[in-house]
């Protein structure tokens, strides 16, 4: 059963010879934007075959694969629309579909938590604030949600200035009391900066100048930060930027709209939208 779904998912390998990573790119996902992984697996978030993050389809699902990036089953969730950002508390899935947060209980796959977001435009990423809170970005609006998930409310946490474009990414650093969150403009007007907010103050502060239509973020095995970039003409880039706010551009192939990326701690994955691709690449 497994081989006749590997025939969906090309697999080839490839290695990038100017710093030496190793990488495998998976192929036959239909505009996959996030990727995320727990105990339970990898799974991969695909808006659908058309790349229309906003159109109410029914034609997005989530995937889910093993650690090796073997396909487990192709439409492990099916009938979302477009889901982007995903996170899990316990054997809860909590997904951004649109303009609704949901949540499917990963044992038998049922859903188990929906909170439509009034006004929402671009529900994105999710990171998890504590056992009970959600913190939930909207490109479209600037703000950033926290969620009550025990109360099925939610409330504004923090709108993002404008200047940083619209909040995209989220990364909780914990040891530092502070939402790290990476911009995108969906306008394409203006470049996204790297921010950092105080969860206490929710004072705002500039990590990197304006880079470009960042999407994803996460932590590097040394604490530096990695940050997707969809780059000019879909000629899409991977930063690492370190604790003084250096930015460097980490060199691998030409790879069109990578967007929300994740680490396992060995591996970088990244979800290669444009091309309806995923990546996964071993970083020093």
């Amino acid at each position: 059963m497994l081989k006749k779904k590997l025939n969906f998912f090309v697999l080839s390998t490839i290695l990038f010879c100017s710093l030496s990573l190793q990488a495998k790119e998976f192929d036959g996902f239909a505009s996959p934007e996030s990727i995320y992984g727990n105990k339970h697996g990898i799974f991969v978030s695909n808006v659908g075959k058309e790349l229309l993050p906003l159109e109410k389809d029914n034609d997005g699902f989530i995937s889910k694969l093993d650690s090796n990036g073997n396909v487990i089953e192709k439409k492990f969730i099916s009938n979302l629309n477009a889901p982007k950002g995903m996170n899990s508390i316990d054997d809860i899935l909590y997904v951004a579909d649109i303009d609704t947060i949901k949540g499917f209980d990963l044992n038998n796959k049922k859903e188990v938590f929906n909170l439509p977001i009034k006004n929402a435009v671009f529900l994105n990423a999710i990171e998890i604030l504590d056992n009970n809170t959600l913190l939930v970005s909207d490109t479209g609006t600037g703000i950033i949600h926290v969620i009550d998930i025990d109360n099925n409310k939610y409330d504004t946490f923090v709108k993002l200035d404008s200047k940083f474009a619209g909040p995209n990414g989220l990364l909780l650093d914990k040891n530092n009391n502070r939402l790290i969150v990476v911009g995108y403009d969906p306008a394409g007007k203006s470049k996204g900066s790297v921010v950092a907010i105080d969860l206490n103050n929710k004072k705002q502060l500039a990590i990197t100048k304006p880079l470009g239509a960042l999407d994803g973020i996460v932590f590097a095995k040394n604490g530096d930060m990695l940050v997707s970039d969809w780059g000019e003409n879909l000629k899409g880039v991977i930063y690492r930027i370190d604790k003084n706010g250096n930015v460097k551009t980490i060199k691998m192939d030409f790879m069109q709209g990578p967007a929300d990326i994740f680490s396992d701690g060995e591996n970088l994955w990244i979800p290669k939208m444009a091309e309806s691709k995923i990546l996964k690449v071993n970083l020093p």
